[in-house]
C-alpha cells in the first residue's frame, strides 16, 4: 500500500503538476485556546484560534476558498479559563470564533473525515504542540492523501482575527479580573498545616453546599503557602490555585473504614513527638496530602505509636460517632484514590472541580470563613509551641 501511494506521488510529480487538484484538510484536536492569551494567567497561549486561522488563511491563498477544510475533533479539554467562560459567561462565543475561522458545519465533519480517510485515533495521538493536515490529491479520478503532522510552535495569530474579536477578549479578560465576591477576612494555607484553619473551611463549605448529604469533608491545600487577603475575590485569585483538573466526588463508607483512612492521613502528616523540642510536620510528604477534615470532632494523639492516634467523638451536629454506621465523605477524585484501594465506589457529584467551584463563588458574593473548632493534634501544649517555631523555620524563612 505505501509503495503504492509512492509511485501515485511520483506520477504527480513527474506527470501531473498543470492536472491535479490539490485539496488540504486541518484537524485540531478540540482543546485549542479561544484567544492567544490566557485569561487567567496573562501568558502567551500557542496554538489558538487565531493561529488556526492565520494557518488557513495562508492555505486559502493558495489553493483557493473551496480547496481547505477545517475540522475540529474534541478529543482533548478545554483549557480551564475557556470551560469556564462558556459555562458561566457565553456559551457562544466559541462557535462564533470557529465560523469567522471557516471551520466546517457539524453536520459536515464525518463526511470531510471520510473523504481524508482520517480517523480519530491519529487524532489522538497528536502531540501537545500539534495539529493533523491531511493533503488529498486528485489526478484523472486517482486519488492519494498524505497526512502528516504539523507543529504549530512558530505559527502566529492572523492580526485581522485578533482586531475582529478584540472586544470579545477584553470581556473574557475582564470576567475573570473583575471581583465576583468578597472575603470579610485574610486567610491562609499556612494555618492547615497545623490545625484546623479558616482557609480550609472555605472549601469544606464548597464541599457540602454541592454535595448534598455529605456529613464529612477532606479538603487538603492546593498550594503549600498561598494567601488571599481580606476584601474582593476575582475568579483568577482562585481557580488559578487549583492547578489540576479533578472531580468532587462521594464516598460511602463505614465509620470504621473513615478512622482507618484518618489514621493514615494524620500519620502522614505529623510526626509523633516526645516533647516541644520535636518535629511537627512532615514536610516531605506533599502539601496536597495534609487533608483537614470537616464534620466530625476528633483529636489526633501525637505521642502515640502509627495507627493509633485518631479518636473521633462525634458529628459536628451533636451526633455520637459509630464504627459501624455509614457515612458519606466528599472529597476531590485525587484524594479518593485512596479509598478507591480500600474497595469503595466514589459518586461523581462535579465532573469538574473548578468549573464547580467557579459557580459556587459566583453563587455566593460573601464569604465569611472560620477556623473550625472540631479538631486539635495533642498534647497541645507542646503542639502549640512546636507549631510557633515550624511557621517560622517552614514559611518565614523560605
Amino acid at each position: 500500500m505505501r509503495y503504492g501511494i509512492f509511485l501515485f506521488f511520483l506520477f504527480l510529480q513527474v506527470f501531473g503538476a498543470g492536472a491535479q487538484e490539490h485539496q488540504r484538510l486541518v484537524v485540531t484536536p478540540g482543546n485549542s485556546p479561544l484567544f492567544a492569551a490566557d485569561p487567567l494567567t496573562n501568558r502567551y497561549r500557542e496554538g489558538s484560534l487565531a493561529a488556526v486561522a492565520a494557518f488557513a488563511e495562508a492555505w486559502r491563498t493558495e489553493l483557493g476558498e473551496k480547496n481547505l477544510f477545517l475540522v475540529d475533533m474534541p478529543v482533548r479539554e478545554l483549557s480551564l479559563g475557556d470551560r469556564v467562560y462558556a459555562a458561566l459567561a457565553d456559551s457562544t462565543l466559541r462557535s462564533r470564533v470557529m465560523l469567522a475561522v471557516g471551520y466546517v458545519p457539524e453536520g459536515e465533519k464525518d463526511s470531510i473525515r471520510s473523504l481524508f480517510g482520517v480517523t480519530r485515533g491519529a487524532v489522538d495521538s497528536l502531540g501537545e504542540t500539534e495539529w493533523l493536515v491531511a493533503d488529498r490529491y486528485t489526478v484523472d479520478g486517482r486519488a492519494a492523501v498524505r497526512v502528516k503532522r504539523q507543529d504549530f510552535g512558530g505559527i502566529r495569530p492572523l492580526r485581522a482575527f485578533e482586531e475582529r474579536f478584540a472586544a470579545d477578549e477584553k470581556r473574557v479578560r475582564r470576567f475573570f479580573l473583575e471581583p465576583v465576591a468578597e472575603l470579610d477576612t485574610t486567610i491562609s494555607t499556612r494555618d492547615g498545616f497545623f490545625g484546623p484553619s479558616a482557609f480550609a473551611d472555605w472549601f469544606h463549605r464548597f464541599h457540602f453546599d454541592v454535595a448534598k448529604g455529605a456529613e464529612v469533608s477532606f479538603f487538603a491545600p492546593p498550594a503549600m503557602d498561598a494567601t488571599r487577603l481580606k476584601g474582593f475575590l476575582c475568579l483568577s485569585d482562585v481557580l488559578s490555585l487549583f492547578r489540576f483538573d479533578n472531580q468532587l466526588v462521594t464516598v460511602r463508607l463505614s465509620g470504621r473504614q473513615l478512622k482507618e483512612f484518618m489514621e493514615k492521613v494524620f500519620g502522614m502528616r505529623f510526626f509523633k513527638i516526645e516533647g516541644p523540642q520535636s518535629d511537627l510536620v512532615r514536610l516531605k510528604v506533599p502539601y496536597y496530602l495534609h487533608d483537614d477534615v470537616a464534620g466530625i470532632r476528633f483529636r489526633v494523639d501525637l505521642t502515640a505509636r502509627y495507627h493509633h492516634r485518631v479518636t473521633i467523638y462525634e458529628t459536628e451536629r451533636g451526633e455520637k460517632f459509630d464504627p459501624e454506621r455509614i457515612y458519606t465523605v466528599v472529597l476531590n477524585s485525587f484524594r479518593a484514590r485512596d479509598l478507591v484501594e480500600m474497595g469503595l465506589e466514589p459518586v461523581v457529584v462535579a465532573e469538574d472541580y473548578r468549573l464547580a467551584l467557579a459557580r459556587w463563588i459566583v453563587a455566593h458574593p460573601h464569604l465569611s470563613p472560620r477556623a473550625r473548632d472540631n479538631w486539635s493534634a495533642g498534647p497541645e501544649r507542646w503542639v502549640r509551641a512546636i507549631a510557633e517555631r515550624e511557621r517560622r523555620t517552614i514559611f518565614e524563612r523560605r
